[in-house]
């Protein structure tokens, strides 16, 4: 019975998303197209900003350039750089008042998923107050947000293209997963040279995130002949540059690659939804703080393996896109050799494969959380048994 009620729950969730009404964003990309995007705001006649930030990127020199380029501009701007990662919605509300106190006309959201998520919840609570729990489904907001200006610093979450955000209530600690066209920034940075300087953990976990969206879009039931263009176009340009861009933190190719591997990974599964990696994924970072992209990895080629044939093709296709096997073989080998080759990516860029503090009792509420979450919400290639998410999930404690 609760399968069929997912099955009815999924086809409306697929109908829902693609139903959404959306403005295409303007896209700038390359070397320095952050200052573009900022001359935009002068261009589009906003005279007040707020730039939202993380701590580290606002006592870095990263914004140096942005700064300088708004008050070339004669564009006043406040800095809120009180986003953490896996942003509460205390903080959304924090940066919003700074908003309303500084009566700002738009939003530069400058940072890694954290940050896009909370700046983009603080416009929409600009223009709709109201609690948490108003915000929590689909398109529940009623008003346009405040104009959103993104730049993302790293190249994962494909957050700046997305529709969705994953804010965090401080009181339970859940992820409320919250979905909104009108969340989506309208106009965008794609620049490497703020992404050369991410450090080797971060650019291999926010690329395997990256990767799981890529895949998660692929195989999902509400794939598209567009949305597979795009997740196939992100998988070929992991595979290709993911490793140069962890080993060779400088090389700008790499970085620009990445950039829009992200970005093509976001505009797929923003309308396809992701699974049941980010089901488990989520749980591990409500229940032991992993940071979202290596949850997806410690998890990503068991949760492929566990689905099964039925996946097999779709497998098969990612693998011929990113150079791997012979076009001659079977459509299980070349899965397997998929899967495989994620295995290597994750060992060779050292990514950790358990979560800290794991315990035998958080592991029914995990797996319970996480079926409800992907049962709900994400059109899976099939349902997973509670046993076979357990069996997933007990492989991440230590021995």
């Amino acid at each position: 019975m609760k399968i069929l009620y997912f099955k009815l729950r999924a086809v409306v969730v697929t109908w829902l998303l693609r139903l959404l009404p959306r403005n295409p964003p303007v896209v700038f990309k390359g070397a320095n197209s952050a200052l573009t995007l900022c001359e935009q705001v002068a261009v589009m006649g906003y005279n007040k900003v707020i730039v939202v930030t993380d701590n580290f990127l606002g006592s870095s020199g990263i914004l140096d350039g942005i700064k300088g380029t708004l008050d070339r501009l004669d564009v006043a701007f406040v800095v809120y750089d009180g986003v953490l990662p896996d942003p509460a919605f205390d903080q959304v509300q924090e940066g919003e008042a700074v908003i309303r106190a500084e009566r700002c006309q738009a939003i530069i959201a400058v940072g890694g998923g954290s940050v896009l998520d909370a700046a983009k919840m603080m416009s929409m609570l600009h223009a709709n107050p109201g609690p948490l729990e108003s915000f929590d489904g689909i398109q529940k907001s009623k008003k346009p947000g405040l104009p959103l200006f993104a730049i993302p610093t790293t190249a994962g979450t494909g957050s700046e293209i997305t529709l969705a955000a994953i804010i965090t209530d401080p009181i339970s600690h859940r992820k409320i997963p919250i979905v909104d066209s009108k969340m989506i920034p309208g106009y965008i940075a794609l620049d490497a040279e703020i992404m050369k300087g991410m450090p080797p953990g971060i650019t291999a976990a926010t690329g395997m995130d990256a990767l799981t969206h890529a895949v998660e879009s692929y195989l999902s039931k509400a794939s598209t002949i567009a949305t597979e263009e795009h997740a196939r176009a992100a998988v070929r340009l992991i595979f290709k540059y993911l490793l140069h861009a962890y080993n060779e933190g400088g090389d700008i190719e790499a970085r620009d690659g990445m950039a829009l591997a992200a970005f093509y990974a976001g505009a797929a599964f923003t309308k396809t939804s992701v699974g049941y990696v980010h089901g488990i994924a989520h749980q591990l970072g409500r229940v032991c703080g992993t940071p979202h992209g290596n949850a997806n990895a410690m998890v990503l080629p068991e949760v492929l393996a566990a689905y099964g044939d039925c996946v097999h093709r779709r497998l098969a296709d990612l693998a011929i896109v990113a150079g791997i096997g012979e076009p001659t073989d079977s459509a299980a080998s070349l899965a397997g050799k998929f899967i495989q080759a994620i295995i290597q990516m994750r060992k060779d860029m050292a990514l950790p494969l358990l979560p800290r503090d794991l315990k035998a009792g958080d592991i029914p509420g995990i797996v319970d959380e996480a079926i409800a979450e992907a049962g709900s919400l994400y059109p899976v290639p099939r349902y997973m048994s509670e046993a076979e998410i357990t069996t997933i999930v007990n492989g991440l404690r230590a021995a």
